[in-house]
């Protein structure tokens, strides 16, 4: 793996965060321009800037855990989770803009699964992915998580287009370039996924995440795969 080059990364996030400032304020000068006669649209337009908001904070959220790693500054807080409850707060958070957007959502994950992990992290991850997924699915999303073979794995499906062949297959960070400036948000949202999943590891083994287009909805589907991680 070669030398993440952070002044690469900041090209990458300060672009991407300002073309979606540049919707948000956008869609703020329509609704007050609006204001008065109450729009029919105005739920749709609420929902795109809660999406738009969501990826200026995944930007600045990835950009400082990248910072702060880089440069030997983050220590991971591990603490066992009940993962059904990671899932279904994801879930809620997310259930306004996929209500607008006419999207279903499946969550499905045993109650009592519990597993250590990096909530914060997760949390960032998560995002990153659902959020995506929103941008690219028809109308359904699954979001699942099991225990196999000694592994936590976390899966979040569409039936939407898949995903390039360009970037099917394996992401361990230790097989991962850093992004460039060519790849642009789809570079590094994959490098910091992958980053994540490899800050948990025990002696053994290192997480990683998988993207491939065999999903139970028939679209593009993200795997995450944690081993057990000691405290």
């Amino acid at each position: 793996m070669s030398k993440l080059d952070f002044n690469t990364v900041l090209a990458i996030s300060i672009h991407d965060m300002k073309n979606s400032l540049n919707t948000v304020l956008t869609a703020l000068d329509d609704l007050l321009e609006d204001a008065d006669s109450s729009p029919v649209d105005t739920p749709e337009r609420l929902a795109q800037l809660r999406y738009e908001a969501r990826r200026v904070n995944d930007n600045l959220m990835q950009l400082l855990t990248l910072y702060r790693n880089a440069h030997g500054l983050y220590t991971p807080r591990f603490s066992p989770v009940v993962i059904s409850e990671l899932l279904e707060e994801h879930w809620l958070g997310y259930r306004p803009m996929l209500a607008q957007k006419g999207i279903s959502c499946r969550v499905d994950c045993d109650p009592e699964l519990l597993w250590t992990l990096e909530r914060g992290l997760i949390d960032s991850l998560l995002d990153n992915v659902i959020n995506n997924t929103v941008r690219y699915t028809q109308s359904r999303i699954a979001i699942t998580a099991r225990e196999e073979r000694g592994w936590l794995v976390i899966q979040v499906d569409d039936d939407g287009p898949g995903f390039p062949h360009h970037m099917l297959g394996r992401r361990a960070l230790e097989e991962s370039e850093p992004p460039d400036a060519a790849q642009g948000r789809t570079g590094l949202g994959l490098y910091f996924c992958a980053l994540v999943a490899d800050l948990h590891a025990d002696e053994q083994h290192r997480g990683y995440v998988e993207l491939t287009n065999q999903g139970d909805l028939g679209g593009g589907c993200f795997t995450l795969r944690l081993p057990p991680v000691p405290l």
